[in-house]
C-alpha cells in the first residue's frame, strides 16, 4: 500500500506540492491518499457508513425475467477481470433514458453474489442518480472526495446484506473535464482498484449536455448499454469512435430490452 501510495505521489509531483526540506524528505502525497488533518473545531471523520438498500420494483423485476442474462454477464466480466486484468469498468451510453443505470444496477446485485468485493460507483457527473434510486442520503459523496479531499472512506456505503458498496456522487459535477483530469481522481481509481475486485462505474452519457464525450481516465474497458429503439447505428459507430480516441477500450455492448 505505501509503495502504491509513493508511486502516485511521484508520478504527480510536477503538479503536488512538494516539500523542499530536505532532499530526503519524502515527497507530498497526493489527496485522497495523502490523510486528511481536520481543524479542531471541524467535525469528525464518519468513516465507512451502513446502509440497507431500497432496490427499485424495477431491477427487481428484471431479475425475475431475465436473471440468467445477468449472470452470464457476470460471469463473463469476471473472465475478461482475470485474463485481461480489466477491474475499473464505464459502463456509459450515446444518451439518457436508454436503461444503463437500471442495467448496472441490476448487474451489480449478480455480482455481488459472487466471491470477492465489487464497488458501484455514482460516475454519471452530468446527472448523478445511484443514491437517489437506492434511497440513500449521503452527506459525503465521489464529488467531495475528488474536489475537496475528504477522505475516500468517509464517502463509501456499505450494504452487508447485499454483499456490495456503493460511492455515490452528492451533486452534478460542474467542470466535469477538470474532474477527470485531476490527480485526485486517478489517485482514486488508483485506491479503488486496489482494494476492490470489480469496479464499477456509472457513467454519463456521451452526447448528452455539458459533459458530451468527456470520458472517464483510469477505467480499464467500456460497455456502452443501447435501447435498440431509440439509438441508431450510426450513432453507436460515432461512440465507439469517441471511445477509441479517448483510449478507453471497449469491452462490448448491452442492449437494453425494455
Amino acid at each position: 500500500m505505501r509503495d502504491i501510495d509513493q508511486a502516485l505521489a511521484k508520478a504527480y509531483g510536477a503538479r503536488t506540492p512538494v516539500s523542499r526540506a530536505a532532499p530526503d524528505t519524502p515527497p507530498v502525497l497526493p489527496r485522497p491518499h495523502f490523510p486528511i488533518e481536520s481543524p479542531p473545531d471541524s467535525e469528525p471523520s464518519f468513516g465507512v457508513a451502513q446502509a440497507p438498500l431500497n432496490w427499485p420494483e424495477t431491477v427487481r423485476a428484471l431479475e425475475r425475467a431475465h436473471g440468467e442474462r445477468f449472470d452470464r454477464l457476470s460471469d463473463a466480466l469476471i473472465e475478461a477481470r482475470d485474463r485481461q486484468n480489466l477491474k475499473v469498468l464505464l459502463f456509459t451510453s450515446c444518451h439518457r433514458a436508454e436503461g444503463r443505470t437500471t442495467l448496472v444496477l441490476t448487474l451489480a446485485r449478480a455480482l455481488a453474489r459472487r466471491p470477492g468485493r465489487t464497488l458501484l460507483v455514482d460516475g454519471d457527473l452530468s446527472g448523478p442518480m445511484l443514491a437517489r434510486q437506492l434511497g440513500l442520503s449521503p452527506r459525503i459523496g465521489l464529488d467531495d472526495v475528488v474536489e475537496h479531499g475528504q477522505a475516500v472512506v468517509d464517502a463509501l456505503i456499505e450494504a452487508p446484506d447485499d454483499h456490495l458498496t456503493i460511492l455515490p456522487l452528492r451533486a452534478a459535477v460542474s467542470r466535469p473535464r477538470d474532474f477527470l483530469a485531476s490527480p485526485e481522481w486517478s489517485c482514486l481509481m488508483a485506491r479503488l482498484r486496489r482494494d476492490y475486485d470489480l469496479v464499477l462505474i456509472d457513467g454519463s452519457p456521451l452526447f448528452t449536455g455539458l459533459s458530451a464525450a468527456v470520458l472517464h481516465r483510469s477505467v480499464d474497458a467500456a460497455i456502452l448499454v443501447h435501447h435498440k429503439a431509440r439509438t441508431t447505428n450510426r450513432a453507436l459507430t460515432r461512440a465507439r469512435e469517441v471511445l477509441d480516441a479517448g483510449g478507453v477500450p471497449l469491452l462490448g455492448l448491452a442492449e437494453t430490452f425494455c
